[in-house]
């Protein structure tokens, strides 16, 4: 009887580490044009594991000129103006980056994402979001697109023990 328990407790683990992993902690960001310069956009922000995360902004941009972007302490109404996180130049309104910090640690305490217009004018910023928790699912990325084969099996696994739990009980009623 004691093996039985095991293994429905085991299998039900399993499921619910699944609903832990398909639901990642995330966030979103709307970013709103700042001095008059018509650039809003978003950006999502995506918990990848090992403290690090995917942090991809799109603004409606009209221009072709690099864009420094960065995470700051603070919020768009009162912001640090030294970056605590580089991010990836904006280009044509774009830019996607990793950093070696965790989705929860931005929900930790105020930060904000700045644009400024340029490399040479970076203290004129054009955009600003304040990071704040998003309610979307989302699947760990891997970096090889390998997650739904994982969560597929672990489904496998842990039906596969929830049914040979109950197939033991049976018998032993």
């Amino acid at each position: 009887m004691k093996r039985v328990v095991l293994m429905l407790v085991g299998g039900l683990t399993i499921f619910g580490l699944m609903g832990a992993i398909a639901f990642a902690q995330n966030a979103a960001v709307t970013l709103t044009e700042q001095n008059g310069s018509g650039q809003n956009g978003t950006a999502t922000l995506t918990d990848m594991g090992n403290g690090t995360t995917k942090v991809v902004v799109d603004i409606s941009s009209t221009t072709s000129d690099p864009q420094p972007i960065h995470i700051h302490n603070g919020t768009c109404d009162n912001l640090d103006p030294k970056p605590v996180y580089p991010l990836t130049t904006m280009v044509n309104g774009h830019s996607e980056t990793v950093v070696n910090v965790s989705v929860s640690d931005l929900l930790s305490k105020p930060y904000a994402i700045n644009v400024h217009k340029s490399t040479t004018q970076a203290s004129i910023y054009v955009s600003c979001g304040n990071i704040v928790a998003a309610v979307v699912p989302a699947m760990p990325t891997t970096g090889n697109g390998d997650q739904n084969a994982i969560l597929s099996a672990l489904a496998i696994v842990a039906l596969g023990i929830t049914l040979l739990g109950l197939k033991l009980a049976r018998r032993k009623a």
